[in-house]
């Protein structure tokens, strides 16, 4: 159990930022972990734990054969069961997760922030930074703007204008 203030809280103590490719099991074991864009660019990710509910995958047949995807493992009603960017060019949408999971160690947690592009990921990093938007989240994970913070998983619907992610807007959410 964290509360909002030891998951962001902390970035205010010592951040140190890694390429991937510098990534070390040992860095799972001893720190609390962001990692920022999908597994498909984070090859890091498949080593350690991950999200459950919502899982990156490159969709495997038609018209958007070969797009990565968010896949909805168990969609609830009025859920779609994968979140794809618009395939239009300029990008008028986009999705992203951020899933809060536990890390190697019990007292360890990895924060992913993963768009399907990386308009996505970029619009994930603003969405926890801004303070309405992680009070939203935690009502809807939580019930309080307050609450102890678990693990989560959730799911953003990003709008775009002129290449710029400018909404953000939670469309599936579950607790771990």
């Amino acid at each position: 159990v964290h509360s909002l203030d030891e998951v962001f809280g902390q970035f205010h103590r010592q951040l140190r930022v890694k390429r991937g490719s510098l990534f070390s099991l040992d860095d799972a074991k001893n720190n609390d972990l962001i990692f920022l864009g999908s597994p498909s660019e984070n090859l890091s990710l498949a080593e350690i734990p991950s999200t459950k509910e919502f899982v990156f995958q490159r969709m495997a047949n038609g018209p958007r054969k070969g797009d990565l995807a968010i896949v909805n493992v168990h969609p609830q009603a009025g859920e779609a069961t994968a979140f794809l960017a618009s395939p239009s060019s300029p990008m008028i949408e986009d999705y992203a997760l951020i899933g809060l999971v536990p890390g190697l160690a019990a007292e360890r947690s990895v924060l992913i922030l993963a768009g399907t592009t990386t308009f996505g990921t970029q619009a994930a990093a603003e969405y926890v930074s801004r303070l309405n938007s992680v009070e939203d989240l935690l009502t809807r994970v939580t019930g309080s703007k307050t609450g102890s913070l678990k693990s989560f998983e959730a799911v953003l619907h990003i709008k775009m204008a002129r290449g710029v992610p400018v909404e953000a807007e939670l469309v599936a959410v579950r607790k771990r």
